[in-house]
């Protein structure tokens, strides 16, 4: 996920002057002056075909929604159709765009690209049918498809694992970022050992009574260990750039850091000690964490000198906001026996709020790529577009706002347990993907 960093020709990018030259919306240059390293972008298809596809899971992922609002207004957060949904979000999603952002991320962040690019699009092939077919075997109750599904996508995240750690390995930066990243991805090879001992456990049945606890740790695993960790290493380095934030320093990004590792860390290899120490502790950590990466970002947000905050920027402060909420909602459904109307809107805000995030960053992401590839190399030849006249903002700010509307009010109708209100605020949801998917397809296709 490079920002909107400066070209150096069109294979190298460098970040010393990226964000000046962005705040001001001018095309980006041709070379960028000073030191800096420049690092080889990777394939214009890498990012993008990670993308494209992580869209077409987040429609599917808003239809979904629309079919089964009356079932979460009802609590039903446990059924297979449910899962499935939950999978194409968490995966589908969410993943899948972790995955595109980082593959274009790390020649910033870390000054290294992605060890094997080959390996990249081999796991690209597997993964998104893998997801594909899990999902249908959910809804359609055919385990044989469910368990080959799950094994096609684990197969591909664990070479995903195998080539990030190598990239990480050989990087010569070791900042937050760096932790953050690292973290990430030794929990990722937790969550897919947690999954697939699910999957299993759907044909076997040997987690018995144990299949609610273990379902709970591998869902805060992913979201908390996996999701959140990635979240806060590449906000560190995104969010001071797109805002020209200077001066809010890195305390906090260091804090949630340890927080939300130890915290993922306890939950993972002790969630059958008692509660204090499988649950209690946990979600202390974890929402300590949480709190210090929402901390840090409003000190980004603070300290910024950009005037004016774009659409994608306004949706990013917009999502944690959604994460705030379901902080607080965590508390009864950690410490109490919860109704399962309560924890279906916790996990709704905890889900929602992290698709909001990364939706917002597709506005900043998606433009970029497409002005570097097809027009950075006329910059300075003749007159080139800016990156932010790629898109309408009067769309875009449309589509925030449908998806912030129909997230919050689908959160809020589950709460109430009305099927009606929830089923509405999931069309908002869906229009709002659909006008953000309609706009993304539309950059994609820009040509000079």
């Amino acid at each position: 996920m490079s920002a909107e960093a400066v070209l150096a020709g069109r294979a190298a990018i460098r970040t010393d002057t990226a964000a000046t030259i962005a705040s001001a919306g001018a095309p980006l240059g041709a070379s960028l002056p000073g030191p800096g390293l420049a690092v080889a972008s990777p394939p214009f298809r890498l990012p993008g075909e990670h993308f494209a596809a992580a869209m077409a899971f987040l429609a599917a992922g808003a239809v979904g929604l629309v079919l089964l609002a009356p079932d979460l207004a009802a609590g039903m957060y446990i059924s297979p159709r449910a899962a499935a949904l939950t999978h194409l979000f968490t995966l589908g999603w969410i993943t899948t765009s972790i995955l595109g952002a980082l593959y274009q991320f790390l020649p910033v962040a870390l000054g290294s690209p992605i060890r094997s690019t080959r390996l990249a699009h081999i796991g690209f092939a597997l993964y998104v049918p893998g997801i594909a077919a899990f999902a249908a075997g959910l809804v359609a109750g055919a385990t044989g498809l469910m368990v080959a599904g799950a094994a096609t996508f684990g197969s591909a995240l664990l070479l995903f694992i195998a080539n990030f750690a190598a990239t990480l390995k050989r990087s010569p930066r070791r900042d937050v970022t760096w932790w953050a990243l690292a973290f990430a991805v030794l929990f990722l090879l937790v969550t897919v050992a947690l999954g697939l001992a699910l999957t299993g456990n759907l044909r076997w049945g040997y987690l018995a009574d144990g299949r609610l606890r273990a379902l709970g740790t591998h869902a805060h695993v992913a979201l908390g260990g996996w999701v959140l960790l990635v979240m806060i290493g590449v906000a560190h380095r995104l969010l001071p750039m797109f805002l020209l934030s200077h001066g809010a320093g890195d305390r906090f990004s260091k804090a949630a850091t340890a927080l939300v590792a130890s915290g993922a860390a306890v939950l993972a290899f002790l969630h059958h000690m008692p509660a204090p120490v499988s649950r209690w502790l946990p979600a202390l950590l974890l929402a300590a964490g949480l709190c210090c990466f929402l901390v840090q970002a409003r000190r980004f947000y603070r300290t910024r000198r950009r005037p004016q905050i774009d659409p994608g920027m306004k949706l990013a402060a917009t999502s944690l906001g959604f994460l705030a909420v379901a902080a607080v909602l965590a508390a009864p459904v950690v410490l109490t026996s919860a109704s399962p109307r309560l924890v279906t809107g916790y996990a709704l805000a905890v889900l929602l709020g992290i698709s909001l995030f990364v939706a917002a960053h597709y506005y900043k992401i998606v433009p970029f790529l497409v002005w570097y590839h097809r027009f950075g190399p006329l910059a300075g030849k003749r007159p080139v577009p800016r990156v932010a006249d790629l898109y309408s903002a009067r769309v875009a700010t449309a589509a925030a706002t449908l998806l912030v509307v129909g997230a919050a009010g689908l959160v809020l109708a589950v709460l109430l347990g009305s099927a009606t209100a929830a089923r509405a605020a999931a069309i908002l949801f869906a229009t709002g993907v659909g006008a953000e998917a309609t706009q993304m397809l539309s950059i994609a296709r820009r040509q000079p």
